[in-house]
């Protein structure tokens, strides 16, 4: 019985997703991949933010991870990276999720990575609950709302 316990205990730990299974660098990502289900819990997504530095991404990052739920876990702008923790969901124990970004010309090519943990659950792999979306919006409002404040348009002009 003790075994038993061990070995469930082990495999529970296994299949949580940690910061070591995300890629360590900006350098690691294809950003001309393959987008959508990329693996048994993974996700990807691609986007060109134009007219935006590395900076700029790497603090919209930052904000969207945190709108989405996810707490920071490891920030790194020299390595073009953001990675954050999303607790417990109802179909996992944790999410991981990963902005990489480059710069490249006049904009800034971002790709998102969110990864579950690797459990079967009640009701199979649905991870993905567009974290990868989600993110994603969260980057487009803050940079639309911190650096394109000249092209609001007031209704009272």
């Amino acid at each position: 019985m003790k075994k038993l316990i061990i070995f469930s205990v082990v495999v529970l730990l296994q299949a949580c997703a940690t910061v070591n299974m995300m890629p360590k660098s900006a350098d690691e990502i294809d950003f001309y991949g393959e987008e959508g289900k990329t693996g048994w819990s993974q996700y990807k997504h691609f986007e060109n933010f134009r007219g935006y530095t590395k900076e700029q991404v790497f603090d919209a990052a930052k904000i969207g991870l945190g709108n989405s739920g996810f707490s920071l876990r490891k920030v790194d702008l020299s390595n073009g990276l953001v990675i954050g923790e999303h607790g417990m969901t109802m179909h996992d124990w944790n999410v991981m999720a990963g902005v990489y970004f480059i710069e490249n010309g006049n904009h800034t090519k971002v790709a998102i990575i969110a990864e579950g943990s690797k459990d079967i659950g009640f009701s199979g792999d649905v991870t993905s609950d567009g974290w990868t979306g989600k993110i994603l919006t969260g980057m487009r409002e803050y940079l639309n709302d911190t650096y394109q404040i000249g092209l609001k348009v007031d209704k009272n002009d």
